[in-house]
């Protein structure tokens, strides 16, 4: 019987596998929430560990909600909100919302008829990091480099940062706060954190989460909400409260429903990314690849199954013209490219087993980078059939996946 896998914008994958093949099928059972605005809403009326708003500031307080880029529910998010605000009559406070750059005009209009009620006062912010005036110098790090950050966020009595709970150790997830630095920061902190080095250096990626809580630290930020994801995308749950009180229950969430084991090493694995249209990205893609490449053994494969419509970045082209993964790690040291850390993890999985992909990209673009096209089920089905013990990893981009046995027989 066919297996139907769903992945992509509304695409289902009905791959027919033979049962004996499929060595895992890893699905979480954190499902959707029918209500986020309304998840939100009770995660702030009853914060972990922490006064509610409402005890926590005093009238003409500035209230700053910063929403981190990976928070793709953005208008039900500041719905929820709003419902709290007026629910718990705070409107004599100032309430801010900041978004990541990106933010298109008619969104921003929306988003602004949306917190209108709110008062005069009220304001939605899209950050702009090459807007000198945007932004604020708040310090200099203990090794003399400049912290510059948008003033609303300096500026603030109190600032609820809202990110998407991640797995420890995840591609380019530095901590609860990594919402914050360096989305909300100028264009040269940005620059600078395009290194990609952290892909394949520990301490690089220790050396970023120390930076993201310097930050936190000299912003006096104390609170955080996390929104859970759930199985298929969208958001299982909202938490708020005190900042370890949050990561602690985020991190026992995502144990329970988001990083299964698997017995032993498989020859293939089908890394399915979800989360509609906003989730087919290449950082995703990544995200997946990160998440999954540990289970594969040596001379296996990885069928990536997206919908992904946007062409491959700068760096993605470089990884392209390299012969080795070592000659493309150290071009990479100073590149600079936005796409620089998509580029990296990619080279890096393409040097341990193959990647299929299976998107919406022509077969020229996959060629050049030297990414093997999968157009239909069938093609899957032979690959699965070649390869054999096969793991079907849902929500790829969410899903860490761990080997209880590494033995490879």
């Amino acid at each position: 019987m066919p297996r139907s896998t769903p992945f992509g914008d509304n695409a289902a994958s009905q791959c027919d596998l033979a049962p004996e093949l499929v060595l895992a099928d890893l699905q979480s059972d954190a499902l959707a929430t029918a209500d986020l605005a309304l998840a939100v809403s009770a995660a702030l009326s009853q914060p972990r560990d922490f006064p509610t708003l409402a005890d926590a500031t005093v009238p003409e307080d500035v209230v700053l909600f910063a929403l981190g880029k990976n928070v793709t529910a953005v208008e039900e998010v500041i719905q929820g909100i709003v419902l709290y605000i007026q629910e718990a009559k705070l409107t004599d406070r100032t309430f801010q919302f900041l978004l990541p750059p990106g933010v298109l005009p008619g969104q921003l209009t929306q988003l602004q008829e949306l917190v209108a009620p709110l008062g005069e006062g009220t304001e939605v912010v899209v950050h702009q990091p090459q807007d000198q005036k945007a932004n604020s110098f708040l310090t200099s790090t203990q090794d003399s480099r400049a912290i510059i950050l948008n003033r609303h966020l300096c500026d603030a009595d109190m600032v609820v940062p809202i990110d998407v709970a991640r797995s420890e150790g995840g591609f380019s997830y530095f901590g609860p706060f990594s919402s914050i630095y360096p989305t909300f920061s100028d264009i040269d902190s940005i620059k600078r954190w395009n290194s990609p080095l952290f892909v394949t250096r520990v301490q690089r990626r220790k050396r970023r989460v120390a930076d993201v809580e310097e930050v936190r630290s000299l912003l006096g930020i104390i609170v955080n909400m996390l929104l859970l994801p759930a199985s298929g995308g969208g958001y299982h749950s909202a938490i708020f409260g005190e900042a370890a009180s949050v990561e602690t229950a985020a991190a026992s969430q995502m144990i329970e429903h988001w990083e299964p084991n698997v017995p032993s090493l498989a020859g293939a694995v089908i890394a399915l990314v979800t989360g509609g249209r906003m989730g087919q990205t290449w950082e995703n893609a990544a995200r997946a690849l990160a998440n999954v490449e540990n289970l594969v053994r040596p001379g296996g494969a990885i069928i990536l199954a997206t919908e992904i419509r946007e062409r491959p970045g700068a760096a993605m082209a470089q990884m392209a013209e390299s012969l080795e993964f070592t000659d493309f790690e150290t071009e990479m040291r100073k590149s600079r490219h936005a796409d620089a850390a998509i580029a990296l993890q990619f080279a890096k999985t393409l040097s341990q087993c193959k990647i299929y992909f299976r998107s919406l990209l022509s077969e020229e673009i996959l060629d050049q980078l030297d990414l093997i096209p999968v157009e239909s089920d069938e093609e899957c089905r032979k690959i699965c059939e070649h390869y054999q013990e096969v793991v079907v990893v849902h929500d790829a981009q969410s899903m860490s996946v761990q080997v209880a046995d590494t033995s490879v027989a």
